[in-house]
């Protein structure tokens, strides 16, 4: 579930002690009137102990049961405000730290345009060299857009020789993790051409690999956030597999096939794993506060952050991200340090959050933290860090 801060309830303000100078005058007050009225109303001799104790000693024993009330009332309130902010700051820190979980990305691979590497789509983003054309679509129209070579016809061929190749690719780091894990599979597809795709990827992943993965419900970065939650306790495995194939694509949209295996606990055979932290999601607030939240969970400082990768229609059109990252004090040159990858590649759509995390971890790989933002839907934006493998992260147990 995702980590709400705003729904920790707040500090209760230090109780304030009485004040002394409205007690004094209190005390003044009811000494002055326990004498006016004890000399006016007093029928017998106005002397002696029983005068003079009604006189002073009544306002006198009434002041101080008031004031021991009081009192009483101060020390409740101060012992349940410092237990409530105790409570209250016990749960907030167990929250970011819950917050602070993050995947331990050991492989990926996407099949785009260019082929099969990713580290192809970013010597082209470097280099500033698209992979996005004006071409015919597979209904014949001429539209600026990125397609999967060979999808034109016997789809669900060609699909399947597309997740072998992404299987193979992750094999050797496959081999090095127990067998007896917990496996999970994310999946997330939007391809009309083959509707039986989740079938024919389970079968092609069954047998391949000789494990069993369990689907998690729901897509993208919200079965991520579950599975870190869900999954915590005990070493598990889960590979997330996308495929946009689009029949009728629209001008600047792309399409990819990705993968991506990730463990939730460090390896000590894989030092090449980076961190993919747990992604935070826009909730109709304000950028910049999802962006800082994301900053808490990937721990990261501003000035550690050196670069960010954005897609989606909508999103890489407006200025807010570029407002978002100035008001979080980070020190990115937006006009180098910050990519487009839809500029390169087009919006892949289901695609588009796994591509950005593949292209990302390879930058991270070399040191570089690496913050991503993916919009999925209007208004449906996600946000997340990918740091270095080091040992920064919440300590847990290796595998």
């Amino acid at each position: 579930m995702p980590v709400f801060l705003d729904e920790v309830p707040a500090v209760v303000p230090k109780v304030h002690r009485p004040d002394t100078r409205k007690w004094s005058g209190l005390f003044v007050f009811l000494l002055v009137v326990g004498c006016l009225l004890s000399f006016l109303f007093w029928t017998g001799t106005k002397e002696g102990l029983v005068f003079w104790f009604t006189a002073l000693g009544v306002p006198f024993c009434l002041w101080g049961i008031f004031f021991g009330l009081r009192r009483i009332a101060y020390k409740t309130d101060q012992v349940w405000a410092e237990s409530w902010n105790a409570n209250r700051n016990a749960l907030w820190n167990e929250e970011i730290l819950r917050g602070q979980r993050s995947a331990w990305l050991i492989a990926s691979g996407v099949i785009t345009q260019s082929g099969s590497r990713t580290d192809k789509i970013l010597s082209a983003i470097q280099s500033s060299s698209p992979i996005i054309q004006v071409q015919k679509t597979r209904e014949g129209a001429q539209v600026r857009h990125s397609k999967l070579s060979g999808f034109e016809e016997l789809q669900s061929t060609k699909f399947s020789e597309a997740i072998k190749t992404l299987i193979t690719q992750i094999e050797p780091v496959l081999a090095k993790i127990p067998s007896d894990i917990i496996c999970r599979l994310i999946a997330d597809f939007n391809t009309p051409g083959i509707p039986d795709a989740l079938q024919i990827a389970s079968e092609i992943i069954q047998s391949e690999t000789g494990r069993s993965f369990v689907l998690l419900d729901g897509n993208g970065f919200e079965a991520l956030d579950n599975w870190l939650d869900n999954a915590w306790r005990k070493p598990s495995l889960v590979l997330s597999l996308s495929a946009e194939i689009r029949q009728a694509p629209g001008e600047g949209e792309g399409e990819a096939i990705t993968l991506a295996l990730m463990l939730n606990r460090k390896h000590p055979g894989i030092p090449e794993a980076v961190q993919l932290r747990r992604p935070e999601k826009y909730k109709n607030d304000s950028l910049t506060k999802t962006l800082s939240r994301a900053l808490i969970w990937s721990q990261l400082s501003p000035e550690e952050v050196k670069g960010s990768w954005g897609t989606g229609l909508n999103f890489s059109q407006g200025g807010e991200w570029h407002s978002a990252c100035e008001e979080n004090k980070l020190s990115l040159n937006m006009a180098e340090e910050h990519k487009n990858i839809d500029d390169f590649i087009g919006y892949c759509g289901v695609s588009a959050p796994w591509l950005a995390v593949a292209i990302s971890s390879l930058v991270a790989r070399s040191g570089a933290a690496q913050i991503i933002a993916v919009e999925t839907d209007t208004n449906d934006i996600w946000i997340a860090g990918v740091t270095p493998g080091d040992n920064t992260g919440i300590r847990q147990d290796t595998l």
